[in-house]
């Protein structure tokens, strides 16, 4: 027997009843999510005296998705941000992989030890895109200063060139600005195009907005002004400007692509020991920490460019971005950035 026409009104009646109510709850679900994100963003400037002062949180489960950015104070999610160098170097480090370029190729074929430069038949690719060259960083060496504008070439100059290492390659670890200009300028050797160009003709469909800073962007209202740095200091290695969506963007394709899994073969500060404590992870021009944000071993590049700074990650699938546009203390930045992924997911 088929049920009557009352009854089948009854039967769509109650399935339209459950249906809206499971459809409000989740839409109640994702109001409560954004709005206690909303709320962490604003207690967290809230804290911050300066008042122009400003902080954005988004994320992005896939590379065609619509992404989730929240903002709090001077800044906005169209801004064109100084994206540093958890933009810069993973896509260096992309490029030199896709362009085939050994890593176990020494480079003095580029920096030739008779031009001044220390012990480069020594120093392989490898070594560079890890931070295991021995060669000192050139952010130091620059003035903090807005009229101290500094070319990749004369960065080199400054910290290599004529420079003892700080350790054998290989030996050690130090963060080095210098390394990521110089697999600048070997790219450009490789292929015959800028690094400007190499970026847009790869990852454009992407990231449209990602290009090198020249000093014109549409920045947050909250930065610096004057800039501390000259436009042109950070060079290669965390020059770079565009919205925070494109950078979460070609950071989910470059970590989509082949070439990441030998990217984030890591090693730890020590070298290769497995059973090193450190929660710091090193990949090739990437990083990663073995605990973070209650997961386990989870990509994630912290930036910092003094009174902006930035942290990108990828958690189950999910790339998360924060990016301040005031100084904030390293630690305060992290733990926010933890709470706000903790409360996404």
């Amino acid at each position: 027997m088929f049920p009557q026409r009352s009854q089948f009104s009854k039967m769509a009646m109650r399935s339209l009843v459950a249906c809206t109510l499971l459809t409000t709850c989740i839409s109640a679900a994702r109001m409560t999510r954004s709005d206690s994100i909303a709320t962490e963003l604003r207690g967290f400037l809230h804290a911050d005296s300066s008042k122009s002062s400003g902080i954005l949180f988004a994320r992005l489960d896939g590379i065609d998705s619509a992404p989730e950015v929240w903002t709090a104070g001077a800044i906005d999610k169209d801004s064109d941000l100084r994206l540093g160098c958890p933009t810069a170097k993973p896509l260096l480090a992309y490029l030199t992989l896709k362009e085939g370029i050994p890593l176990e190729a020494t480079i003095d074929h580029w920096f030739a030890e008779g031009n001044g430069f220390t012990n480069s038949h020594a120093i392989t690719i490898r070594n560079l895109l890890s931070n295991m060259s021995g060669i000192r960083d050139y952010v130091p060496l620059v003035p903090m200063n807005p009229d101290s504008a500094i070319t990749p070439e004369n960065s080199i100059d400054r910290a290599y060139r004529n420079q003892a290492l700080l350790f054998a390659p290989g030996a050690g670890f130090e963060y080095s600005n210098t390394n990521f200009n110089m697999i600048g300028l070997i790219l450009e050797s490789r292929t015959g195009k800028t690094v400007s160009q190499l970026f847009q003709e790869t990852f454009r469909s992407y990231a449209p907005s990602l290009r090198l800073d020249d000093g014109k962007g549409n920045y947050p209202s909250g930065y610096v002004k004057p800039w501390p740095y000259h436009w042109t200091s950070p060079g290669f290695a965390g020059g770079f400007i565009g919205s925070a969506t494109d950078a979460m963007r070609v950071f989910y394709f470059v970590s989509s692509e082949a070439e990441f899994k030998e990217m984030t073969t890591w090693l730890t500060p020590s070298g290769s020991d497995p059973n090193s404590p450190s929660n710091n992870l090193i990949g090739l021009g990437i990083f990663g920490k073995r605990s973070f944000a209650d997961r386990e071993q989870v990509v994630v590049y912290e930036g910092n460019m003094g009174p902006c700074q930035m942290i990108i990650a990828k958690v189950l699938g999910t790339v998360f971005y924060i990016a301040s546009s005031h100084v904030v203390a390293p630690a305060d930045l992290s733990n926010l950035f933890q709470r706000l992924i903790g409360m996404s997911l």
